[in-house]
């Protein structure tokens, strides 16, 4: 009976109630996000200053850079399009269940976004690059290469707004390396090359194994906590959709704010990689003498410096009239 009741539909005869979104826009919020974006924009301008005056990288033209900030605006805009769909899924539960305002949950899903970014490893993004070859990657800096970078980009960017504006709960990890895959295989073709060999196939098997196992996982893990959580909540009304607008039960709230929580870091340290992995790629191809490469040694343990740096060694011989270098050299 107990069973029965738990999945017994509710026949209370009311339907849910949903959140209420539609609230108007908050000028001072606005504000305070273009003073953000902004601070943000500069920083990244004088980081990229410092870095090319750092590498003593000769200045012909303007255009490269040029090309450059549009490239990074247009990644950027792929991150913040990014968020029209994976911010919805991390604090969806919460705000349907009433457990936080879309306010709140919206600027508390971002923050720890932030900070998983913040707190990675950096592996995925080096995973992201590595999905094209050395010499295509150090091409972006040519005219094709920035093709390469806007097509992708731009790509991703309608597809993401198209799923969006569709309500559709679209990957945007398999947007992006699908695109990459795209341009790798057509600059390839382009060329005149086997179109195999514009892509890292081993790396692209890796990550396609990843994103193909990566929902059956989740599918199994989740059905399984549910039907876990079944026999040892017996609550019927957590099953049901919200009839009221009244938060759940205080650990029941706390448990959706934590997973919110866990799932919007998780996302910031995998997922917020991608990002950096397009402007490490645009960098790298860009400004190579910048990016591209290792900091130099110290000038007393580099190789070459020591070579410059060691006095002439002096012959023990002593030279005589009418010999001359080569012969010295010889002799036993």
């Amino acid at each position: 009976m107990a069973d029965a009741a738990l999945d017994a539909p509710a026949v209370t005869g009311t339907k849910p109630v949903r959140p209420s979104l539609d609230k108007g826009f908050d000028p001072r919020a606005a504000i305070v996000f273009l003073l953000l974006l902004g601070g943000g924009l500069l920083f990244v301008a004088y980081s990229l200053y410092a870095d090319v005056a750092a590498s003593n990288t000769k200045t012909t033209t303007f255009l490269p850079y040029l090309l450059l900030f549009v490239a990074l605006l247009i990644a950027l805009g792929f991150e913040f399009v990014n968020g029209f769909h994976d911010t919805a899924n991390a604090v969806a539960t919460v705000i349907y269940t009433h457990s936080l305002p879309a306010e709140i949950a919206v600027v508390w899903s971002g923050s720890f976004n932030f900070l998983g970014v913040l707190l990675s490893s950096g592996a995925v993004a080096f995973g992201i690059i590595s999905l094209l070859p050395v010499e295509l990657i150090l091409q972006v800096g040519s005219s094709a290469g920035f093709a390469m970078v806007f097509a992708l980009l731009i790509a991703a960017i309608i597809w993401n707004l198209g799923t969006w504006y569709l309500g559709l709960p679209a990957s945007s990890s398999h947007t992006l390396i699908g695109s990459i895959i795209g341009v790798g295989i057509a600059n390839a073709l382009a060329r005149g090359q086997d179109g195999t060999s514009g892509v890292d196939w081993g790396q692209a098997t890796a990550v396609g194994k990843a994103l193909l196992f990566s929902p059956i996982v989740g599918f199994i893990l989740s059905a399984v906590l549910l039907l876990v959580m079944k026999v040892l909540i017996r609550q019927p009304e957590l099953y049901r959709a919200p009839e009221t607008d009244k938060p759940p039960a205080w650990w029941i709230r706390g448990l959706l704010i934590f997973t919110c929580t866990g799932v919007s870091f998780a996302h910031g340290s995998n997922d917020g990689q991608k990002g950096m992995g397009l402007i490490m790629l645009i960098l790298i191809g860009t400004v190579p003498t910048a990016y591209a490469l290792n900091a130099p040694c110290p000038t007393a343990s580099s190789p070459s410096s020591r070579r410059t740096r060691r006095p002439p060694r002096r012959s023990s011989r002593k030279r005589l009239p009418g010999t001359t270098f080569s012969a010295i050299h010889a002799a036993p």
